[in-house]
């Protein structure tokens, strides 16, 4: 008899194996050909990848079997969330991607002017596309809808989905999510004191604060609206919960490491006058080791018309200020530099910081920047009132009044790179027309056949006796149960052809047929009522129909699996054959440069 420990051993040892057999067999069998750095010399023949999907099959049949020996039940699904997975390793890759700037390669000898330009572009192109890929990650796959009256981005957002440009799905949906309010997003390090100072500047102990790294989801806090807790989830759903629960759903405490997979939290505020109209969003700080407090923090900027950066006024200027101020000015927000927790150093030490700061941001952004000392504590409440009467609120009017045409410079800006995008991808295509291979819908073919050979095992394994429960509680006869059963198998077999994909090819061999017919029962005993009449009822049809039952449901199982198999296999050479949906039409592409492109020049007279 085996005990918990080591039946948890042996189901993550079994899991590891099958998992890691999958995995390897689907990168062995992918096309290649398009690699800069091939990994193998050769891709798996057709032959090798049947005969190993084969032996794929006999070790999953004797991990069930095992399994259904020694009564232990195999989770339903992983631990892991694919997105959190891919964007720790894009983490990762993007820390190699810094690697490749000057500063590191000087390391290695001497570079000159030539060199260091190509890698310092080099590393920023990387970057880009890397990010891109952890925005197409966090972004929900169903995009906000633009305005009715906003035609530019409604093309973006067609042209994003169609061709896959995940480097701009954040920026689409920003833009097209904007609601005519004033954004102020407020960035900077991890314990620089955004929240501390959002609470103040409302006036009222809303947002968790602390000495360890503590907002863990970018929260939004509205002037002018209804006192409320709205959850908008990275998978589309979307919550009201009660506004003292608002500390449990942002803090790292309560929700480390976002598990609840978040994608922003809402806070009305209601009347702000000095405020009207405008979002305060606190990000996650910048520097903990968490790589989605970086992301949560930067996808919001391409929204915000200003950005107030936060540095400790006791702590010295980094690299990572820098990039935050130069990523504030890039997305076209107006940046005001706050140097928080004056109130711990002295008034002399704080003039030089000031001074300091304004110099060395100002060479490094080429421009001039405003910096103000402030602090939260209650004993300097007043001069943050005066602050926030003399600077900010002048500040947010006037942003308010130019709000439009910001955002209109902004969607030309980004169509301008979307169609450079495009332009690329047109001149990049093969002679002979074949799209490269996007792993993407091998990847996503894969989990879902896997989810429904789960889905068919459990039907072979829990069907007989559901059914016979149901035919017993609705005192069914033969014909009735019989109908249930095909009903049932129908159902399944649906399912089971929804895992291709929607544009396969509808000339698919029939299903299987759910093969059994029920013979006539007895009648039953004239005075049998009530519960004992079910109780015999059930025994009856377990005793005439449970083994013919089990066996008709392990056959159509095992005749669905081998349908399953044999057209994922069919539509996964169609994808390595390069006949995927996302696959680039040449004279699709064409057509759709040109209406970008005529957009942009409608739009503005200085497009070329």
């Amino acid at each position: 008899m085996l005990s918990d420990n080591q039946r948890r051993h042996l189901v993550q040892s079994l899991a590891h194996i099958e998992q890691t057999l999958t995995d390897a067999l689907l990168l062995g069998a992918q096309a290649r050909g398009d690699e800069v750095f091939p990994r193998y010399r050769l891709a798996l023949s057709a032959a090798d990848a049947a005969a190993l999907q084969a032996a794929l099959r006999r070790l999953r049949g004797s991990l069930r079997r095992f399994l259904r020996a020694q009564n232990i039940a195999a989770p339903r699904h992983g631990e892991l969330d694919p997105r959190w997975a891919l964007d720790t390793q894009i983490t990762l890759l993007r820390n190699v991607a810094l690697e490749l700037r000057p500063a590191h390669l000087a390391g290695f000898g001497a570079l000159d002017e030539d060199g260091a330009a190509a890698c310092r572009a080099l590393a920023a192109e990387i970057g880009a596309l890397l990010e891109g890929m952890q925005d197409g990650l966090r972004v929900p796959d169903t995009l906000v809808q633009p305005a009715p009256d906003d035609a530019l981005g409604a093309l973006l957002l067609e042209l994003v989905q169609r061709y896959r440009l995940g480097e701009y799905r954040a920026r689409v949906a920003a833009l097209v999510a904007r609601s005519g309010r004033v954004e102020v997003a407020v960035v900077g390090r991890v314990s620089s004191g955004k929240s501390s100072l959002l609470n103040a500047l409302i006036e009222r102990a809303l947002l968790p604060v602390g000495v360890v790294p503590v907002t863990a989801v970018t929260t939004r806090l509205l002037a002018d609206a209804e006192p409320a807790l709205e959850l908008d989830y990275l998978d589309g759903r979307r919550e009201q919960r009660p506004l003292d629960e608002l500390a449990q759903h942002i803090s790292e405490q309560g929700n480390p490491g976002n598990r609840e997979r978040l994608a922003e939290v809402r806070v009305g505020l209601g009347a702000l006058p000095w405020a009207a109209q405008a979002v305060f969003t606190d990000t996650p700080g910048l520097g903990a080791l968490q790589g989605h407090a970086r992301a949560a923090a930067l996808d919001y900027l391409p929204r915000s018309d200003l950005g107030l950066l936060l540095i400790d006024a006791s702590a010295t200027l980094t690299e990572l200020e820098r990039d935050l101020a130069q990523a504030v000015l890039d997305s076209g927000a107006a940046l005001r530099v706050l140097l928080t927790k004056s109130d711990l150093v002295d008034s002399d030490a704080v003039r030089e910081q000031r001074a300091y700061l304004a110099s060395q941001l100002g060479a490094a952004l080429n421009t001039t920047v405003q910096i103000d000392a402030l602090s939260s504590v209650p004993a300097r409440r007043d001069e943050l009132r005066a602050w926030r009467e003399r600077e900010l609120q002048p500040l947010l009017a006037s942003l308010h009044v130019d709000a439009a045409a910001r955002s209109q410079t902004r969607s030309l800006s980004l169509a301008r790179q979307v169609l450079s995008s495009l332009r690329l991808a047109a001149r990049e295509q093969n002679p002979g027309g074949t799209a490269t291979l996007d792993s993407a819908p091998l990847l996503a073919l894969d989990a879902a056949a896997r989810t429904q050979h789960r889905a068919i095992a459990e039907f072979s394994e829990r069907a007989p006796a559901a059914l016979l429960q149901r035919a017993a509680q609705a005192r069914m006869d033969a014909a009735a149960l019989g109908t249930l059963a095909a009903d049932v198998a129908h159902q399944l077999a649906q399912q089971t052809r929804a895992v291709l994909a929607p544009d396969a090819s509808e000339d698919n061999a029939a299903l299987p047929a759910f093969d059994w017919q029920a013979t006539p029962l007895p009648a039953p005993p004239p005075r049998v009522l009530g519960a004992l009449g079910r109780a015999w009822q059930r025994q009856r049809l377990q005793s005439m129909f449970d083994p013919a039952l089990e066996q008709a449901c392990r056959a159509y199982a095992a005749a669905l699996h081998a349908w399953l198999e044999a057209h994922v296999a069919a539509r996964q050479r169609q994808l390595r054959a390069g006949q995927s949906a996302g696959a680039a039409d040449p004279a699709q592409l064409a057509q759709d440069i040109a209406r970008l492109a005529a957009a942009l020049g409608s739009s503005s007279p200085t497009t070329s």
